[in-house]
């Protein structure tokens, strides 16, 4: 684990529960080691450190859109952290395949299926992106949710909740069929959805 990251997990762990009440559940289901690519809805800005500083044993990747590293500070704060660079529009690959070499060399990785956060709470849908990385590297998967009333202010009640690690595998992982990923999709959806309390989101997220 890289000491800057040490660091900040160190401090933020101190200073989030003052900021926000949060309450957590299925903390008796994390891994211990590393590897495992969380899922996670996606709610606000502290989700990466609401997930990260509940696994402090392990270092975390995650994906963050490349406008956020046109600020120098910004930019190195997140590498620092262990953000990938992701252009959306641009189909770029690369990203994707530097967070599932870092899960193979035993990181943790988070990734937020929906591509976008969620102002309602109701769950989008998933792109084809964590059903890839799920597809080619054999990484168990550990669904997360994040729920909270209204929008994110100081002292507001945060619920973390985890469910069991899961397996969704592929006949030829270095090329996924369609069909392959649409079903590890939805697995991951369902999965995601189960630990709501607004529950399943609609059809058109298993498209």
């Amino acid at each position: 684990m890289r000491k800057f990251y040490r660091f900040a997990l160190y401090v933020l762990k101190v200073v989030m529960p003052l900021w926000y009440r949060i309450e957590t559940e299925g903390t008796d289901l994390l891994p211990k080691d590393g590897g495992y690519l969380f899922v996670s809805n996606h709610r606000s800005m502290a989700d990466p450190i609401l997930i990260g500083m509940q696994n402090s044993k392990t270092q975390f990747c995650f994906l963050a859109k490349q406008e956020l590293f046109q600020n120098p500070f910004i930019g190195k704060l997140l590498s620092a952290l262990g953000a990938i660079a992701i252009d959306r529009g641009a189909g770029d690959l690369s990203p994707i395949q530097e967070l599932a070499g870092r899960l193979k060399s035993g990181e943790n990785a988070l990734i937020f299926p929906e591509g976008t956060r969620s102002k309602d709470g109701k769950l989008g849908r998933f792109k084809t992106g964590a059903a890839l990385i799920t597809a080619q590297t054999g990484a168990p998967i550990v669904p997360v949710a994040i729920s909270f009333d209204g929008k994110l202010r100081f002292r507001s009640t945060i619920h973390v909740r985890y469910g069991t690690p899961i397996t969704l595998s592929c006949e030829n992982p270095e090329d996924p069929r369609p069909s392959e990923l649409k079903s590890i999709k939805i697995a991951m959806t369902k999965a995601v959805s189960e630990l709501l309390p607004i529950g399943l989101p609609d059809s058109k997220s298993e498209t």
